[in-house]
């Protein structure tokens, strides 16, 4: 644990702690929201706040009442306290900005624009671009790691009475809010927040044959082939590893084989983050049975529930 982890750990706490106390009974969800500062990847943030069933009441609709329950554009957002590189946790700046430095992360210049220079050298743009993406995966991985750490050392729970689901998002980001969340929260507390989440995506997902994604026929090989790894070695059903599939990656646009991350791996791979739940450093095993031993020490993940629409197959289905 970097000391900019244990920091954001200690405050976090004093944040929860210091939500008024005559919500803490209505408070249903903790949402963190990640942000940055005059758009600067070197500059983010995250504010720790709540959203009350007051506010859910203020705001539901008959017509699709969990919209405005697990919709965070329905949700108080503003007023939180934040932690990051901002002004206002400057105990977090340092931490962060020598943590990210040793990383190789950090670059200079720029601090007054919003965006870079028009006539930067191409390669010095690609390389702060490069820079700006793997800032940005290590800090909501820092936000992700701390909702994990408030759940397992029992923090929510005591200074709420209650476990409470976190859920993790960037406005800049709309869809990832689903794999944050899940990712920081163990799986029984989020479980109307994905049925929600995921019923909203599947109503408007495309389809190839058993997937709910706009494949090509090359893509539609490469997914049959996750499939079959998911029914031989963990012996599941076609219809079950289908929908495995379909919870994972419904309605995402995929790049053309060869330009995908997705393609850059082996079905086996995918087949076993599928099929497994991380473990507490958040690694998954790799699929290649030499390097990764028993797989008891992984918890599998449950199966899509049965009601949701992941589900394209039935047992019986044969395959095409």
């Amino acid at each position: 644990m970097s000391l900019f982890e244990a920091h954001l750990r200690e405050a976090a706490v004093g944040i929860l702690k210091r939500f008024p106390e005559e919500l803490r009974q209505e408070t249903y969800v903790l949402s963190f929201r990640i942000w940055r500062t005059d758009d600067d990847c070197r500059r983010p943030y995250v504010a720790i706040g709540y959203n009350t069933e007051s506010q859910y009441e203020r705001e539901s609709y008959p017509e699709d009442p969990g919209e405005a329950r697990w919709n965070y554009a329905y949700w108080l957002l503003e007023g939180f306290e934040t932690l990051g590189n901002v002004p206002e946790d400057p105990e977090g700046s340092r931490l962060y900005v020598e943590e990210v430095r040793q990383l190789g992360l950090w670059y200079e210049g720029y601090d007054d624009e919003f965006e870079l220079p028009d006539d930067l050298p191409e390669a010095e743009q690609k390389e702060i671009d490069g820079k700006d993406d793997l800032l940005g995966l290590h800090f909501s991985g820092a936000c992700i790691a701390l909702a994990r750490h408030l759940h397992a050392e029992g923090h929510i729970e005591r200074i709420f009475g209650r476990p409470l689901p976190v859920v993790v998002f960037d406005m800049y980001a709309p869809g990832w809010e689903i794999a944050a969340t899940e990712a920081a929260n163990p799986p029984e507390v989020i479980t109307d927040f994905l049925a929600w989440q995921h019923a909203a995506v599947y109503e408007n997902a495309p389809r190839t044959g058993e997937f709910l994604l706009r494949l090509d026929e090359e893509w539609l090989d490469y997914f049959r082939e996750i499939a079959d790894v998911l029914v031989e070695r963990f012996g599941i059903s076609r219809a079950e590893a289908v929908a495995r599939i379909n919870e994972a990656y419904a309605a995402e646009e995929l790049q053309p084989m060869g330009q995908d991350l997705l393609g850059h791996e082996l079905p086996e791979f995918w087949a076993h983050r599928l099929y497994f739940r991380p473990d507490a450093r958040g690694l998954f095993p790799s699929g290649d049975p030499t390097a990764d031993g028993d797989l008891a020490r992984w918890d599998v993940r449950p199966a899509p529930r049965r009601d949701s629409a992941a589900w394209t197959l039935t047992d019986e289905t044969p395959r095409s």
